[in-house]
């Protein structure tokens, strides 16, 4: 009963670790470059909580479940966790003393590392069943090599023999366990990536679904206003329209990036179709110091210079004049800057126009806010002052594939 409870204390450590590792690998593994030395870090411990809790058959004989984390670390953390943790293991042995064990370990591993290193290339490409198989497989085969090198240096006993018999058990039955528990986190975590990511490109195609009829609604109601004052640039404006229309809606999948030249070129025909409406009172700068071949978000910036025209400029007599900026910063990022000298907004309308509904006024910003937030984690960074315009930007990383 004093040997179960000694292994049934180990795997409580072990538990322990492995929950940590999992905690570890949901929140931070795919986002930092230390994440195996983490886990071998965590496989370490536990293979130390282990020999430093073992269970003792004798005064001159103990045995404990090393070989779970081992087996653990070496199939999911690789090869130099693998080795890192063989040796870690020697060298804890060798501190314990120098005796017939430590021959045996030492052999033990010499002897089991390579079939392990060589069957983790067949887990790695195996199904979570097949998994267990080998995983449980190889703990019985790491087992018996100790028991036939134990049985070679000690005198075999009817107690020795039940003792590797439950160890063998106690081993087994951990890795079947483990092994099930960390491949089933492992699916419901990649469900759960799967699901996430198919929401966000549902909710983008949605917002770009809202964009797309808002922009021609407005070009096609300035078209029909030319038609009546001037049919011939009427005419032109209907070829510019249908150009930007065979750019802009090439169906390419919602996750599929455009190049900053394009973009440029969307902007461009829908500000000639407005200028060709509001003439002198609409003036247009440009400032791109940025690769034209650029990666960005599709419809990301036409919506932003519609804001600016209609609602910063146009409304009222004067008009004014639409700032774009493009610029690649230091930080391998590129900085998007809208901005016009407008009527500007007021503290109420700046608190709301980025609220989904609250404001027909910012018509766009929210949408792009939330597309920017869904792709990047980043947020429009909006100032305004009423009677002098407003300044609309924000950052993405550099020829990212999103």
């Amino acid at each position: 009963m004093s040997l179960l409870k000694d292994f049934l204390l180990q795997l409580a450590l072990i538990a322990v670790i492995t929950l940590s590792y999992q905690l570890f690998s949901t929140e931070r593994a795919d986002r930092t470059r230390h994440a195996k030395q983490v886990v071998t870090f965590l496989f370490g411990l536990a293979v130390l909580l282990c020999m430093t809790f073992p269970a003792h058959l004798s005064p001159d004989v103990r045995i404990d479940i090393r070989v779970v984390p081992l087996l653990l670390g070496t199939l999911y953390g690789g090869t130099t966790t693998g080795i890192f943790l063989s040796a870690l293991i020697m060298v804890y042995r060798l501190y314990l003393g120098v005796d017939p064990g430590l021959l045996t370990t030492a052999l033990t591993l010499l002897i089991s590392m390579p079939v392990i290193l060589y069957c983790r290339t067949l887990f790695l490409k195996a199904n979570k069943p097949k998994k267990v198989v080998i995983a449980v497989s190889l703990s019985l085969f790491y087992c018996q090599v100790g028991f036939i090198l134990l049985s070679i240096v000690r005198d075999m006993t009817v107690s020795l023999l039940q003792t590797n018999l439950l160890y063998a058990l106690v081993a087994s039955a951990s890795m079947l366990l483990f092994t099930s528990l960390n491949e089933s986190i492992r699916e419901m975590l990649a469900r759960n990536s799967k699901l996430q990511e198919e929401a966000k490109e549902a909710e983008i195609a949605f917002l770009r679904s809202q964009i797309n009829p808002h922009f021609l609604y407005n070009t096609l109601n300035s078209i029909a206003i030319l038609c009546l004052k001037d049919p011939r640039r009427a005419e032109e404006l209907t070829l510019e329209f249908s150009r930007y229309l065979r750019r802009s809606f090439d169906f390419k999948p919602i996750g599929s990036p455009t190049t900053l030249e394009h973009e440029l070129e969307l902007i461009q025909a829908y500000l000639t179709i407005e200028k060709a409406r509001f003439g002198s009172r609409l003036n247009v700068e440009y400032e791109v110091d940025a690769a034209p071949g650029t990666r960005v978000p599709p419809l990301v910036l036409q919506p932003l210079v519609e804001n600016a025209v209609r609602h910063g400029l146009m409304s009222n007599l004067r008009g004014g004049t639409v700032k774009i900026t493009i610029r690649e910063e230091e930080d391998a990022s590129i900085r998007f800057v809208v901005e016009d000298n407008g009527r500007g907004m007021d503290r109420f309308q700046l608190e709301s126009v980025l609220v989904p509904g609250e404001s027909r006024k910012g018509i766009g910003l929210a949408n792009i806010g939330q597309r920017i937030m869904l792709l990047y984690g980043n947020s429009l960074q909006i100032e305004s002052e009423e009677g002098r315009g407003t300044r609309v930007s924000f950052r993405i990383p550099a020829d990212r594939t999103f």
